[in-house]
């Protein structure tokens, strides 16, 4: 079977500009943390500022992983698409298939209140212990210093970030590999592909919004 273009292939620019999307959100999150101030007994000031940050960065953390989750989800269609018109990257986009798949599920819990860790008792431990970001046995955060994202962050509870950005490093260096680092924008599509531009833009870092 002929393979088709690259420059002529929507599915090529539009999988790759999530996957670009996709390591600007990981570094996002990677440099999420928050540092706990040490108080031996807090008073009612100290607690209301902590408990403040602390729902800032949970917030984050969870805009971030829908941001990541949504890129993905839209990464594995485009992928699917591509795997149609080239069978040299088959195996990959079936490695890139399968890593993903758990978040598929966990979109599917996005609308289930009953599923989301946010809607039951002790939210924000419930949250940091299910991303690997607390001990399971700890029973707050007293003796907590600081909270940060490491590669061994549980993306929705499921998949580690490190793994996961490796994943889609590697599908980018191949993509890369096989058809060149600068793909041309479709020109078919022009108001989508200059919407992706905009979007890859914003998520740079620097960008002022």
């Amino acid at each position: 079977m002929a393979l088709i273009a690259p420059e002529r292939n929507p599915s090529l620019y539009l999988l790759r500009d999530h996957l670009e999307a996709t390591l600007a959100l990981g570094e996002d999150l990677l440099a999420a943390e928050l540092t706990l101030p040490a108080c031996d007994r807090p008073g009612l000031r100290d607690w209301i500022r902590q408990t403040s940050d602390l729902e800032e960065l949970l917030g984050s953390l969870r805009t971030l992983e829908y941001a990541m989750t949504a890129r993905l989800l839209q990464a594995r269609k485009w992928a699917e698409d591509l795997r149609r018109s080239d069978a040299r990257l088959k195996p990959l986009i079936a490695l890139f298939v399968a890593g993903t798949a758990p978040l598929v599920d966990a979109a599917a819990e996005l609308g289930d209140t009953d599923a989301r860790d946010f809607d039951c008792d002790d939210a924000a431990l419930t949250f940091l212990r299910r991303r690997g970001m607390l001990a399971p046995d700890a029973a707050g955060l007293e003796l907590v210093s600081r909270l940060a994202v490491g590669e061994d962050y549980q993306v929705a509870a499921r998949i580690g970030l490190g793994p996961l950005l490796d994943l889609v490093a590697t599908f980018l260096d191949t993509l890369d590999t096989l058809y060149g680092p600068d793909t041309a924008p479709i020109e078919e599509v022009p108001v989508l592909s200059a919407h992706a531009r905009v979007a890859r833009h914003a998520l740079e870092p620097g960008a002022v919004n």
